[in-house]
């Protein structure tokens, strides 16, 4: 076994623990959606906000441009890629609408989905089916409630215009087989747009062998950073086809009075006005991880989920919510004689984060299996054995 392929030690597991403020005073379970920041994620904040106070934002961000650029590189490094493949944005959502409305759908196109597609994502296919005539088509989930790779593929023909999924869906631990998926959209050439949202920090991510075109993701999620700062990957075949949704002075340069040149490479879908301290503190979350070892955290947090998953549908009265398939890191689950609102608004009271998963969300799939409220917990690698002992204790105590 080679260190970077090593289990996350006892001695280890305290300091990332000290390094997390808030793991303090209160049990956090709701890392997919929006984790506890480390130290060092918070000190480089707080320097950089600190250099706007005395300077300015234009100063301190000039004074600060290598170690932004660098931000680029770290992300490269953990989702394969090239530097020039990847922007920043406000938000993953951001990041998502600026890929899929440069897509240049026209009335008759088509796009392919997937049951468990996020909500965001799902109501801006509802807006091109109704404004240009796009049709959307949903890859059905298969008898063990899997993602039915064959009819998606089945689904696909000369007027799809994009292959739009996400890799794990937020309201339960499944994940989509977003491989196979990119075999069938470089085998159509069409483009392929993968919503890495709730992936990226928790599992191994890497563009290159998915096969994507376009991939977001957050900072705030597994990956531990601030809110406000969204993952934009967009391959130079992406690029080659689309024209960004809309410009402004980062993305092109007014080169005369009459004619501006775009930038060449993904940063042409970025804004001039950014949040420099959310963004440097991305880039901390980014390299704290990558010190620690990603394949090292990624196990962990996936050997804490597989064991929360057993035990908690163990308990009492609960009920699992997730798909039979589920191993990712988010556990979903509602207990008899309790609403997921109460549940977690009594966890709260104990000092305990959780949220909750609604119909509105994921409506094809949990309408679809009956759900219309879930409990979702979802721990990360810095989260104890400890903890996950006392939130059992605390959920199989709830009447």
């Amino acid at each position: 076994m080679t260190p970077e392929q090593s289990p996350i030690t006892e001695s280890e597991l305290a300091t990332l623990r000290a390094d997390t403020p808030g793991a303090k005073a209160r049990l956090h379970l709701d890392n997919c959606g929006a984790s506890l920041m480390p130290v060092p994620v918070i000190t480089t904040m707080q320097a950089q906000l600190q250099r706007e106070i005395a300077l300015g934002g234009y100063v301190a961000q000039e004074q600060q441009s290598d170690a932004h650029a660098a931000v680029y590189g770290s992300l490269a490094k953990l989702l394969g890629g090239t530097v020039e493949d990847y922007a920043l944005t406000s938000s993953a959502v951001d990041a998502w609408s600026k890929a899929f409305y440069s897509v240049d759908f026209a009335p008759g196109d088509n796009l392919v989905t997937a049951f468990n597609e996020y909500c965001s994502n799902y109501v801006a296919f509802l807006q091109v089916a109704k404004n240009r005539g796009v049709d959307i088509r949903v890859a059905r989930a298969g008898t063990d409630g899997a993602l039915d790779v064959a009819h998606l593929e089945s689904l696909v023909d000369g007027r799809t215009k994009l292959i739009a999924i996400a890799q794990v869906p937020s309201s339960s631990g499944q994940v989509n087989p977003v491989a196979d998926v990119g075999r069938i959209a470089r085998a159509h050439d069409v483009l392929y747009l993968l919503d890495a949202c709730q992936a990226v920090g928790q599992l191994p991510v890497n563009v290159d062998e998915i096969g994507c075109d376009m991939l977001t993701g957050t900072s705030r999620k597994f990956l531990r950073g601030p809110r406000g700062v969204g993952i934009l990957y967009m391959n130079a075949r992406a690029r080659a086809r689309l024209e960004p949704v809309m410009l402004s002075n980062q993305a092109a340069a007014w080169v005369a009075a009459d004619r501006y040149e775009l930038r060449t490479d993904t940063r042409v879908h970025e804004d001039w006005e950014r949040s420099m301290v959310n963004e440097l503190g991305f880039g901390a979350a980014i390299d704290y991880l990558l010190a620690i070892g990603p394949a090292r955290a990624f196990a962990r947090t996936q050997a804490l989920a597989a064991s929360l998953r057993e035990k908690l549908a163990l308990v009492q009265g609960v009920v699992p919510t997730c798909p039979a398939d589920a191993t990712a890191a988010i556990i979903t689950f509602n207990k008899a004689g309790l609403k997921a609102a109460d549940i977690k608004a009594r966890l709260h009271a104990e000092g305990v984060g959780v949220q909750i998963a609604s119909v509105v969300h994921t409506r094809l799939d949990l309408e679809a299996r009956g759900i219309d409220s879930t409990v979702r917990v979802s721990p990360n690698y810095y989260n104890s054995e400890a903890e996950l002992e006392r939130f059992l204790a605390l959920i199989d105590g709830l009447k």
